[in-house]
């Protein structure tokens, strides 16, 4: 594995895709691009059509590399593993998601190593996605991607493909790569459990049949001392995200980012049925997380030595932790193993033991060791 920082435009874009298609070794290459970079679209579309390896990766608001966190700029890994690759263009509208994947990622050709999974983080089908990915390979293999897009153009363009820049798409990368996954958030409950009693896609309409946004409201309010007729929904809920119960360490996250009347509208679904808690976080635990999340990726490499860590973490960490986030930075790097990732909506991972989750608000650490070949 190679990696590169590209931060001076077009010029230097071109010049490090030329070193990785001139290197025998390299057989893909994954791009994180921030969404501010100064490049045109159209040109970046050109690029991944044309170039003679694939490139696969998305479009974030920020990427990271080493321990800097980037609004513009781009991250190039280059891979020397053996992979198989599917694109599936029009995710919202594949009904049958899992003929897809059987289509062109049969399960027979699927060996035991990490699945790289990028996809348009606000497409309406990334949870039937996640659910048939599951369906299809199990825990077999690691999982380890998340939600493409920019905050301020959800809806555009984002993930990135052989076939160029992709809306409402999901791109999955299977390589015969070994790694250690790791997943935490540090986020703790501060109410009972409450049940989702009616829901449609990524909006909660009920809680424990009342209206959704009024049972939040007045755990939140009662817990803060904020008022939302005073002070916008989205700058008091980023501290208050619910977590879903299920049989693993953490309660699973979901991020509510804005209300629809009586709706409140999350980043993923929560199905109808399931309990959620309200939680919240003191900033020193939240962004100690990382470093957990580290430390199992750790103990999931089973000794194996990391050559790369691939460091997806969600947007709505660094809203809420400001420049407390550089804590999270130094929590989660390690001496000597490269760092690159990006900040996502949503992140898409199993935890090495347990469910393939779409999580919101968690840290996802990836420590990737060398492939089969031997070559780093």
């Amino acid at each position: 594995m190679k990696s590169v920082l590209v931060s001076d435009g077009m010029p230097q874009l071109q010049l490090e895709l030329q070193h990785m298609n001139d290197d025998p070794e390299i057989k893909f290459i994954m791009m994180l691009l921030a969404s501010q970079t100064e490049i045109a679209h159209d040109e970046i579309n050109n690029l991944l059509v044309i170039n003679p390896k694939p490139v696969i990766g998305g479009i974030f608001p920020y990427v990271l590399y080493d321990k800097s966190l980037l609004t513009a700029g781009a991250v190039l890994i280059g891979f020397s593993c053996s992979f198989s690759m599917a694109v599936i263009p029009a995710l919202s509208k594949t009904v049958e998601i899992e003929t897809e994947l059987q289509k062109q990622l049969p399960w027979q050709n699927m060996e035991r190593g990490t699945l790289f999974t990028f996809v348009h983080g606000m497409s309406s089908g990334v949870q039937r996605l996640v659910d048939g990915l599951f369906n299809q390979y199990g825990l077999e293999i690691n999982y380890i991607g998340g939600g493409c897009g920019s905050l301020q153009k959800l809806d555009q363009p984002c993930v990135l493909t052989p076939q160029g820049i992709l809306q409402d798409a999901a791109l999955l990368l299977m390589a015969d790569i070994t790694s250690g996954i790791g997943v935490a958030h540090g986020w703790q409950s501060i109410s009972r459990a409450f049940k989702v009693t009616e829901v449609e896609g990524n909006e909660i309409i009920s809680i424990d049949w009342r209206p959704a946004a009024d049972v939040y409201r007045n755990v939140v309010e009662d817990h803060s001392g904020l008022r939302f007729c005073e002070i916008p929904f989205s700058e008091i809920a980023r501290a208050y995200p619910f977590g879903i119960a299920k049989l693993a360490d953490e309660l699973v996250i979901r991020d509510p980012i804005s209300l629809k009347g009586q709706r409140i509208v999350c980043v993923g679904e929560v199905r109808r049925g399931s309990y959620v808690h309200v939680m919240h976080g003191k900033p020193d635990y939240v962004s100690a997380a990382a470093g957990r999340a580290r430390q199992r990726a750790m103990e999931n490499l089973k000794g194996r030595t990391p050559h790369l860590m691939l460091f997806m973490d969600c947007i709505s960490r660094v809203l809420f932790l400001g420049e407390l986030f550089a804590r999270e930075i130094t929590h989660v790097s390690m001496n000597d193993v490269p760092l690159a990732g990006a900040l996502t909506l949503g992140e898409i991972a199993n935890s090495g033991y347990d469910y393939l989750e779409l999580y919101n608000k968690t840290s996802v650490v990836g420590l990737l060791a060398s492939d089969t070949s031997g070559i780093n």
